[in-house]
């Protein structure tokens, strides 16, 4: 028995997994079984004398909920675990055990053999690293079996912000699936539904079909999308450069916005901005300005749609003028109708900012944010974020 911890939050993760396997012959030697939570997965083990590989995915603020979850299963010796995902990656220390086999980096090829160790009996605990995969040699979900979820069109990004861990991941060369392979995808999914909505991930939905992923490429992008509006005609929609994804405000264009215009069905697109403090950007290493964030916004309202623009809030050594510049491109944005959406700076193992510390928000930012909260004008886990620091969460 293969068992998934597949909850909400990692459901994207194990998805890959799910189709990297279910494309092979070894998904028929093998009993999958999904667990929603971690109390669902030690009842299954509890009721199995079957050998088992346990199988989850921790970001760094699972990392206390998978060590828990990891230290309460049963001393079985045909119990096997194998973990990965971002924090796996940055510091696989923090998982490591006698019977645990981790994955540092994409896991899709290197999995598949551990499930024919595991197999055979030859199951080593340990670390390995993974090496980048073709994204087109892997679905993003077993959609031949009736399963769904956003699409990965992008792989890696160019950029190495300093709080971000994509490039820890997936390395800073991007990589793209193919138009065939995307539409592979949505008639596997239109198999099972009559009205399909195709949903993206992508750490830059504009840079899709771009060679080095820092400039956008048009034509890429009006292919992909007049190809999945002929598919879909009247009965799907298309979600391009909104949830699960988001796009960098210098690729936004009045050439892209046209495209998108006369394709997608979301009115709502999200822009990465994090600061409005040009000094700020620059120790993040965004590569664009507050003034290319104003533009993008700007030419989003001409265009018939509405921005929400992601901001960070607490950057290590985050100043008062830091932030009075991003405040006031707040205002500006909330002006051209934009909705903010606010987040806490969490330090994320293995990026540049991974040991630096946050800075505290003052009281008259947060004042200013709920503000503009009550108003409908902002929204985002800013708080919630702000408690886990704080370890009231």
């Amino acid at each position: 028995m293969v068992l998934f911890l597949y909850t909400p939050k990692n459901r994207t993760s194990i998805n890959a997994l799910l189709g990297a396997l279910a494309s092979v012959p070894l998904w028929h030697k093998v009993r999958v079984v999904l667990s929603q939570n971690e109390r669902e997965a030690l009842d299954v083990l509890s009721k199995t004398s079957d050998r088992c590989l346990v199988c989850f995915s921790s970001m760094t603020y699972d990392r206390k909920k998978r060590q828990d979850f990891l230290h309460s299963l049963p001393s079985n010796p045909h119990l096997c675990i194998c973990g990965g995902g971002p924090h796996v990656t940055a510091i696989p220390e923090d998982f490591t055990s006698p019977r645990t086999l981790l994955v540092r980096g994409e896991g899709e090829r290197i999995f598949l053999s551990i499930i024919e160790k595991f197999i055979g009996g030859d199951f080593v605990p340990g670390v390995l690293e993974a090496s980048p995969v073709t994204i087109d040699c892997f679905p993003s979900f077993p959609y031949h079996l009736g399963f769904f979820g956003p699409i990965e069109i992008s792989r890696g990004c160019p950029f190495g912000c300093a709080y971000c861990q994509t490039p820890v991941l997936f390395g800073r060369t991007m990589r793209h699936r193919s138009i065939d392979s995307i539409v592979e995808h949505v008639l596997g999914m239109k198999r099972y539904r009559k009205r399909v909505d195709v949903r993206f991930i992508t750490p830059n939905a504009l840079a899709y079909g771009s060679e080095d992923g820092t400039k956008p490429n048009p034509a890429a992008i009006d292919a992909l999308l007049v190809t999945l509006r002929k598919l879909l005609g009247k009965e799907g929609r298309i979600f391009f450069g909104s949830f699960p994804s988001e796009i960098r405000p210098e690729f936004v264009s009045d050439e892209i916005l046209a495209i998108l215009r006369g394709t997608v069905d979301n009115r709502i697109l999200v822009i990465g901005a994090q600061s409005g403090s040009k000094e700020l950007l620059r120790r993040m290493r965004r590569g664009h300005t507050p003034e290319d964030v104003l533009l993008a916004c700007e030419t989003i309202q001409r265009w018939g749609f509405q921005a929400v623009v992601d901001l960070i809030f607490g950057c290590p050594e985050e100043t008062e003028e830091d932030l009075l510049e991003t405040l006031h491109l707040v205002e500006r944005l909330v002006s051209l109708g934009a909705t903010i959406r606010a987040h806490t700076f969490l330090p994320l193992p293995g990026t540049p900012w991974g040991e630096k510390k946050p800075t505290p928000i003052p009281q008259w930012v947060k004042k200013f944010l709920s503000s503009l909260a009550r108003e409908g004008k902002l929204k985002g886990q800013w708080q919630t974020q702000e408690a886990m620091l704080s370890g009231e969460e």
